[in-house]
Formats: structure tokens, C-alpha cells, sequence
């Protein structure tokens, strides 16, 4: 050993432990900053209001509260599979700038903060007088990643849908795409999560993609569009690609290319790639309520019993015309 590599090697050491001091994942605190009008809110506020700031930007909603929102009491949770394994191909790297780094470890990361197995949270119960499967990607549990894992958890919950003979299919996507660390193992998913939609579709229960985050790679280019209805969360959602607005920019060498709603709520929607765009989370419940009645010419409950103040006027023309060619 030289001097050059011993000095490199006490450097090394001193910056590791550093970085071993600093807080690790997103902390939970009980303030929010908002990016957008970047005021301040106190967390309890925030979800009271669906996680909505008072300039509607709607920050990220933990799939167990998007659950609790859109059935209504009990619902049962679909267990991922312990039978998969999450990491095929044992990724890590042995030297470098991130020596000693293991995918495994990050994965149990996701699992301990999420307290999820998969980055996918499913269930089935009641939605008014429906019965429904929905399915939810957690941003927090590396990005939504759609890996080994998650593509069986997909398909498994799909199953139960067309076993119980469900009313409606809900997948609200929040994913970053493929797991680029599963190889090969993971893109199946793109073929597998496609014959799971075709199934579904097959059993003649109607779908329901909701965009309420960033939506890319491939996850947004296998089952989400298959759906019967493309949803838009709000008119912020952003960057529902398959590829980055920069990495498009390069590959198009011009500057004027890409429109400045590119990927976003309004561009996708004067696009012709989504029916609608809600103003707010809070709107979903109730549209996918309105339009499953409508397809599945079933009686709504009750106005005492229902949530559903949203009237067949108020669902734009051309989602009516969607139901009624399904």
C-alpha cells in the first residue's frame, strides 16, 4: 500500500462516519412545507384535509388513509406473497463510490418504514354499494417501484377480484416504473400485470386508473393505460411520462419540442391521454361511484346513506360516452 491509497482509505473512513451521523429516509414531522405556495401547515390539519394545502397542492396520501377514504368501513387487506424474492439477481456493488452497497438492505429499508412487504398496499370491501378491489402504489417505498415482488402482489390481487366477481378495479399509480435493479425478472411484470388487466376485463368488471403522482417508465407503459377510465388526480399531478422531460429534450435535439405541459394534468388532458382531471382528491370516491352505477346499471344507496353528491350532468360528455360503449 502507498501513501496515496492509505490517505484515500483515512478519508473514506472519516466521510462514512460523517454520513452515519446524518438522519437517514424522510423523517415524519408534525409541519409540512408546501413546494408550491411554501407555506407552512401542521400535519394534523393537513389530514383532516385529505393531505390538501390551502393552495391545492396535494401532497402525497398514505395509501392505508387513501383506503380508509374510498371504502367505506371495514375492508380486508390482500397479503403479499413472503414467497417472492425481491431482489433476484442479489444486486449490490463491491467497490467504488458506493462500496459495500446492497439492494436487499434497501428493500428492508422500504419494508420498515413503509411497514409494508410489497410498494404495493391492496384491498377488498365495499365502495357505496359496489364491491371493489383497489390497489395502491406508496411513493415512499422506493418510488413505487414495480418489481419481482409487486408483480406478483398485482396479479394476486387481480385474482381475488375476478374470483369474487367484484363490481369495480381501482389501481391509484404513484410509481417511478420497472425496478431497474431486478433485470429481466422485473420487466416481466410489463407482460404479466397486461394478462392480469385482460382478465379483468374479461370478467367484465370496469377499471379505474387514477394518476396521483408521478407515473412513468414501464408501469405507465403496460396496464395503465389498458384501463376503462384514466383519472387524473388534480390538475398538479406532474411528469406522467414514460421518460423524464430532460432525457425527451435530448433525444428530440430541440429546445421547442416539448410543450411546457408536458407530462402534466392539463397537457395530458388536452392530449386525449386521460377522460378527466379532478379538482380534487376528494371528487374520486364520488365519480367512481356516479360512473360504476351507471355502467353497471345499479341503483345508487340512499342520498342519506350515500357520499356521492356528484349528478350524471356533472360527468363530462365524453365519460359518458366512454360507459356507454364499455
Amino acid at each position: 500500500m502507498n501513501w496515496l491509497t492509505g490517505w484515500k482509505k483515512k478519508i473514506g473512513i472519516k466521510v462514512k462516519k460523517i454520513f452515519k451521523k446524518q438522519p437517514v429516509g424522510q423523517q415524519e414531522t408534525d409541519w409540512k412545507n408546501c413546494p408550491q405556495c411554501k407555506k407552512i401547515s401542521y400535519l394534523p390539519d393537513l389530514i383532516a384535509n385529505s393531505y390538501i394545502c390551502e393552495c391545492s397542492f396535494h401532497f402525497d396520501l398514505p395509501p392505508k388513509l387513501r383506503l380508509d377514504s374510498l371504502f367505506d368501513s371495514n375492508y380486508e387487506i390482500i397479503e403479499a406473497s413472503r414467497a417472492v424474492d425481491p431482489d433476484p439477481l442479489k444486486f449490490s456493488v463491491k467497490d467504488g463510490a458506493r462500496e459495500g452497497y446492497k439492494y436487499i438492505d434497501k428493500i428492508k429499508k422500504y419494508r420498515e418504514i413503509t411497514k409494508q412487504h410489497t410498494a404495493l398496499l391492496c384491498a377488498s370491501g365495499t365502495i357505496s354499494n359496489l364491491s371493489a378491489v383497489v390497489v395502491c402504489f406508496n411513493p415512499k417505498f422506493g418510488g413505487g417501484r414495480f418489481g419481482p415482488a409487486e408483480n406478483e402482489h398485482f396479479l394476486m390481487a387481480a385474482n381475488i377480484a375476478i374470483q369474487k366477481k367484484v363490481d369495480v378495479w381501482i389501481v391509484v399509480y404513484q410509481s417511478s416504473g420497472i425496478d431497474v435493479h431486478s433485470g429481466i425478472t422485473a420487466l416481466a411484470g410489463m407482460t404479466k400485470s397486461v394478462v392480469a388487466m385482460n382478465e379483468i376485463k374479461k370478467a367484465g368488471i370496469p377499471t379505474f386508473a387514477v394518476a396521483a403522482r408521478a407515473v412513468a417508465g414501464g408501469t405507465l407503459a403496460s396496464s395503465y393505460y389498458l384501463h376503462d377510465f384514466l383519472i387524473i388526480e388534480n390538475k398538479l399531478v406532474e411528469n406522467i411520462l414514460f421518460s423524464g422531460r430532460r432525457v425527451t429534450q435530448n433525444i428530440l435535439k430541440d429546445a421547442d419540442a416539448i410543450p411546457e405541459d408536458y407530462g402534466r394534468g392539463d397537457g395530458i388532458m388536452k392530449a386525449g391521454l386521460a377522460d378527466i382531471v379532478l379538482e380534487s382528491r376528494k371528487e374520486l370516491k364520488d365519480i367512481v361511484v356516479r360512473l360504476s352505477s351507471i355502467i353497471l346499471k345499479k341503483e345508487l344507496l340512499d342520498k342519506k346513506d350515500s357520499t356521492s353528491d356528484i349528478s350524471e350532468e356533472q360527468i363530462p360528455t365524453s365519460l359518458q360516452k366512454t360507459s356507454e360503449a364499455i
